[in-house]
């Protein structure tokens, strides 16, 4: 009875993701065109920070309970299938395009936060440590990287605003006023959202986003530990998975309606977060001890963002054949961890 109940929530769970980011998606997409602001931005920020409420929600919980292991595991498994499976998956429907403020921001930033949290868990290798350990200090610096991000982001954005009203101005000095040239004469005209349906939408999208995205992680989560399935183990794959549903189910919602800058900058910017935001928190409640398994899945993390750096660096964008190679080094490193739990 009790596995029929985690399945039929399990089920729910989905049901309210799927539903959730359509609504979710269509505000922030309004948000963007009412601000006049890029699509990706929008991503980057609002939709990362929404998508990753539930990685939040189960890092700070496991912290709180001890279950440190769990807790790294989720931020660190997050990051995985956010980059190997969620983008490979949207690549696969709809080649992604990299714009150049992508390769010169976000990806820098990326790779950045990567690293730093590659050197953190270090430990026992560059101090002498017993054991690594994510400690406040360190928890501190990734809060600085991520209000640092958040200014670049907003200043570019402005920055781009700025230059866009510039040309605009410069092109309607250019033309002649006189003669008005209806635009888009093919397709029928859409009615805005108003603005409180667009609040409507995302705070309502947000909250079945986030409530289903808790639903499938903590009924996945009972099911893996009665299969006997490791702590960490259940981190890396199960509830990362589970977390991750917001933003894969957001970022295919989003590449279906064509909004693949938002489906991009909603990996990024949530992978981001994951490792400033989340860790840092979870590092201020208590300092994180890292143990050797959660390392080695770390600097596959690192290793799999290089990967992917290169191919978005390499040209202006993730195209099928990526986008397999990314799925396929995710089920890659499932099957890894998989037979490292049972098999070591």
């Amino acid at each position: 009875m009790t596995i029929f109940l985690n399945i039929l929530f399990m089920i729910i769970g989905m049901v309210l993701l799927i539903k959730g980011a359509d609504f979710f998606v269509s505000g922030a997409s309004e948000i963007a065109k009412k601000l006049k602001v890029p699509s990706l931005f929008i991503g980057l920020t609002i939709v990362a920070i929404g998508t990753s409420l539930p990685e939040l929600s189960v890092s700070i919980t496991s912290a709180i309970s001890g279950s440190i292991d769990m807790s790294v595991g989720n931020i660190v498994g997050s990051n995985l299938s956010n980059m190997l499976l969620i983008l490979g998956v949207v690549a696969l429907i709809s080649p992604l395009k990299v714009h150049a403020t992508t390769r010169k921001v976000d990806l820098p930033f990326f790779i950045a936060v990567t690293g730093i949290l590659m050197v953190f868990s270090l430990d026992v290798l560059l101090n002498g440590e017993t054991h690594a350990m994510v400690s406040r200090t360190e928890s501190i610096i990734l809060l600085i990287i991520l209000f640092l991000y958040m200014y670049v982001l907003i200043s570019n954005a402005r920055r781009n605003r700025k230059k866009e009203i510039e040309e605009q101005q410069a092109y309607m000095a250019s033309q002649d006023t006189s003669i008005v040239v209806p635009e888009n004469l093919d397709k029928p005209p859409v009615k805005p959202l108003q603005g409180w349906q667009i609040i409507l939408y995302i705070v309502l999208g947000l909250a079945a986003v986030v409530f289903g995205g808790e639903c499938v992680s903590t009924t996945a989560q009972h099911l893996a530990l009665v299969l006997g399935m490791s702590e960490a183990l259940v981190g890396l794959t199960v509830v990362a998975l589970g977390t991750s549903l917001p933003e894969l189910v957001t970022s295919i919602v989003a590449a279906r309606k064509g909004e693949n800058d938002l489906a991009l900058g909603n990996v990024i910017g949530s992978n981001v977060m994951n490792i400033s935001l989340i860790l840092g928190s979870v590092g201020l409640i208590a300092q994180a001890p890292i143990s050797m398994t959660i390392i080695t899945d770390i600097a596959i993390l690192f290793i799999s963002t290089i990967v992917f750096v290169i191919m978005c660096a390499k040209k202006n964008n993730l195209s099928k054949l990526e986008g397999a190679i990314l799925v396929g080094m995710y089920f890659s490193y499932l099957a890894f961890a998989i037979v490292r739990n049972y098999c070591f």
